[in-house]
């Protein structure tokens, strides 16, 4: 079975759950009037669109480690999602994304609400309600985590690893913005350790970690589980740069070149900056971080990075991932239908184009 077919079995399931526990507070947020009703479908919404990988990770654990998908799994997949949710709601706010998951950012939805010319300045009305939103849904998942059906040991122990897990995605989330609005230039090392606090650790070693405890795995295994999945969300995270670079926005459903307009220390900007001189500098320097960049100027970037090799000696440090990736993989003690599953899903990501 490929990562697809596996994930796409699991992606109904977790959104079917998600319906049900957003359905379950309903009734509890119906005295908050119109906004009660209004964050629980926007929030649906929203959610059911991503590619729920995350969760499908929870899922994914919990069968490597007992052969089934325990609903207490499935829950905690629900849970994960709606707290990614909640970070991407932020994420957009802060980077000024107006687009998401293939429509506009929830901060974009909520400023078209917007009363008129008369009523509040919508850019600001639609960031306010967002981050409202945003916590709502952190908040609903730590809720959904917090009734897991599974023995209570096995339910303490992942609360404890959410919780302080989520902590370290706000510090590295804080790293990228000092990052961002400092003049020096972070080393690779430094982008790597942002990347791995700010995506990797939540999005592949955390929740395979989660669906591993809830299937009752081996506790001697779980570090290198963690290792493993830690590597493949580095490599999500440099496919997602590139992406952001050189791929298309009907398939990623993000603008393109954004990071760019923001000025974003990625692994790309870096090694273009080592390269880059004379006329195309002075262009690369007044283009990146300007955020009205015209889509020539991105056009130029693209280019450069091609023609300075940047796109290739970032695809091998990449690689680079990949490799320790698969051989953690060939070592760790698993059935070979599941081993099966994570190597397409590092293949996957190496190769993804959305």
């Amino acid at each position: 079975m490929t990562f697809e077919d596996y994930f796409g079995r699991t992606g109904r399931r977790l959104r079917a759950d998600l319906g049900r526990f957003l359905g379950s507070k309903r009734k509890e947020f119906a005295p908050l009037g119109p906004w009660g009703r209004d964050v629980l479908g926007r929030l649906g919404a929203f959610t059911r669109k991503g590619k729920m990988i995350r969760g499908g990770l929870v899922a994914l654990g919990c069968d490597t480690a007992s052969g089934r998908i325990a609903p207490a799994a499935v829950r905690a997949g629900t849970a994960i999602e709606l707290i990614q949710s909640g970070l991407l709601i932020h994420d957009d706010i802060m980077d000024r994304d107006d687009q998401r998951r293939g429509g506009p950012a929830v901060h974009v939805q909520y400023a078209r609400l917007a009363e008129g010319p008369a009523g509040p300045d919508a850019d600001r009305y639609g960031a306010n309600l967002a981050i409202c939103a945003g916590e709502i849904a952190i908040f609903l998942g730590f809720e959904a985590m917090a009734g897991l059906p599974a023995p209570k040991a096995r339910a303490a122990a992942v609360q404890k690893l959410f919780a302080a897990e989520f902590g370290l995605v706000g510090l590295g989330q804080m790293r990228d913005v000092e990052s961002g609005g400092s003049r020096r230039w972070p080393s690779e090392r430094d982008i790597l350790e942002t990347y791995r606090f700010k995506t990797a650790r939540y999005s592949y070693s955390l929740p395979l970690a989660v669906g591993w405890v809830l299937g009752g795995g081996r506790p001697a295994l779980l570090p290198r589980l963690r290792r493993l999945g830690e590597d493949l969300g580095l490599i999500f995270q440099v496919k997602d740069d590139e992406l952001g670079l050189f791929g298309s926005s009907r398939a990623t459903g993000k603008p393109v070149g954004s990071d760019i307009r923001q000025g974003k220390k990625t692994l790309h900007a870096l090694r273009l900056f080592e390269r880059v001189a004379g006329p195309d500098r002075e262009r690369l320097e007044r283009t990146f971080g300007r955020a009205d960049a015209p889509d020539a100027d991105i056009a130029f970037v693209r280019e450069l990075a091609g023609r300075l090799g940047v796109r290739e000696e970032v695809s091998r440090v990449m690689a680079g991932f990949g490799r320790r990736a698969a051989a953690a993989l060939d070592a760790l003690p698993v059935g070979p239908r599941h081993a099966r599953i994570l190597q397409s899903l590092l293949d996957h990501g190496l190769n993804r184009r959305r």
